[in-house]
Parts: structure tokens; sequence; C-alpha cells
């Protein structure tokens, strides 16, 4: 919950990976029938994707270098340096993925993907963190995104540094508007359920400012998430954090 064409949707900063809003840029630039290279360097003071962070509230470098073809076909690499748990030594997440973009006139868009994150470990005997989850967005006219997504095996860091696994699915609702010339304000909420759990699932939301000084997007945000969170992903839930990200595109 990342004007209109390059700005992306801001609160994604600050929810979910910077990646989803580049390949949103290039789907609506690869609609039009060119071939697209791209990607971007981002500096993010907190790493947070549906309210839990990444980065144990600590600054994190975000890369991504991704393709759109023309036929709609969209893939892509994401590195970025994670710190998943306090506890833990720092490691990185690695994550490739791949998906279809399409468009249905000048007012819809939408987008399939899929994707693996890996994590390298640190220390020996660690259990592994990796994942894989399936995506869908819908976009319109570039102010409104609707996402889903699903989890099959959903890392969950809990009490005495275990590490559990379930099935978890997220639905999200992201809008930006033009305030003011190259200033944005971006919103988002969204819900993640975790199967078997009790509680099922909590609440995340964020609220946020963007400006755009092209190649460079620069964001603020406010990320926070309902006590549920806590319940199910211990210390990483962020709770009332502001969080700031700088992009350069490229």
């Amino acid at each position: 919950m990342h004007s209109r064409s390059a700005r992306g949707f801001g609160g994604k900063h600050t929810t979910r990976r910077v990646l989803v809003t580049l390949l949103w840029i290039g789907a609506a630039h690869g609609a039009y029938g060119a071939d697209i290279w791209g990607g971007s360097v981002a500096i993010t003071t907190d790493y947070v994707v549906r309210g839990i962070s990444r980065s144990a509230d600590e600054p994190v470098l975000q890369l991504d270098w991704h393709y759109v073809a023309d036929s709609g076909l969209v893939a892509g690499l994401f590195a970025a340096n994670t710190h998943l748990y306090s506890g833990k030594p720092r490691t990185a997440e690695l994550n490739g993925y791949l998906g279809f973009a399409w468009s249905a006139g000048s007012d819809w868009r939408g987008k399939l993907l899929a994707a693996y994150y890996a994590y390298p470990r640190t220390d020996a005997g660690a259990p592994a963190y990796d994942y894989g989850e399936f995506e869908a967005d819908l976009y319109y006219r570039q102010w409104l995104e609707v996402a889903v997504s699903y989890r099959p095996a959903a890392p969950l860091f809990g009490p005495y540094d275990r590490i559990e696994r379930a099935a978890a699915e997220s639905a999200e609702i992201n809008l930006q508007e033009p305030l003011w010339g190259r200033l944005t304000g971006t919103a988002g909420i969204g819900y993640d359920r975790v199967a078997g759990k009790e509680p099922p699932g909590y609440v995340y939301w964020s609220l946020g400012l963007a400006y755009e000084l092209a190649p460079v997007s620069i964001s603020l945000s406010y990320a926070d998430t309902d006590g549920a969170a806590r319940s199910l992903y211990y210390r990483n839930a962020a709770r009332g954090r502001w969080i700031a990200t700088v992009i350069r595109r490229f």
C-alpha cells in the first residue's frame, strides 16, 4: 500500500515490494506496443510488506531489473538486504518473478504474477524462510488498485526463534490522488489471513505522500497494523511506523 504514470502507488513502498510498482509502469508502456527493459535502485528506512517488517526497522537497499514484452510477458529479479528477525543475523532477499500483464481499453489494466523468495542462511542449522507466492492485480485509471495474493506455505516467526508454515492469503485496496503539482497522496488498506491460526488474520494500512522528480521518486508513509499482526508474526509486525523511501528508476 506505493501523478499517475511513473509515480506508481506510493503505499507499495510501505506494504509491499517496490517491484510491483515498477511492473505496473512497464505494463502501462508495454500495452502500447514496445518491449521494455528497466529497473530501479531504492533506499528505504524500513522494508515492510503487508504490515510486516523484513528489516527489523532498519534501512534497506533494494535493486530491481525487469523485462516487459509487447505480448504482455513480464519477468524480473529483485534483491534487498533484510533482517528478518532482530535476534537473527542479517541476510538478503533474492526474488525471481514471472507473469503476464494486459490492458482492457484505456481504463483497465491487470497483471498475474508468480514469484519465489529465497533467503540465504547465515547460520548453520537455521530454518529456511524461502517461500512462493501468486498474485493478481487489477488497476483502474492508475488511481485505484485491487490486489490479491496467495502463499501456499507462508513462513511465520514465532517465540523461541521458531518458524512455522501455513497457507496464507491477502487482499488489499490502494488509492492515489494528485494533490498539488508533483505531489501525490496515497492510501491503502488490506487484510492478511493465515490458515489454521488464531487469530486468523490481521488488518494493515498506510497513508503517505509521494513527490516525483523523474526519474527519482521520494515518498513518506505511515504504516500500521492491528494487534492481531503481532500474535501471528511476533516482533516483525510494523506498529505505527514512519517510512521514507527514495527510488531511482532507469
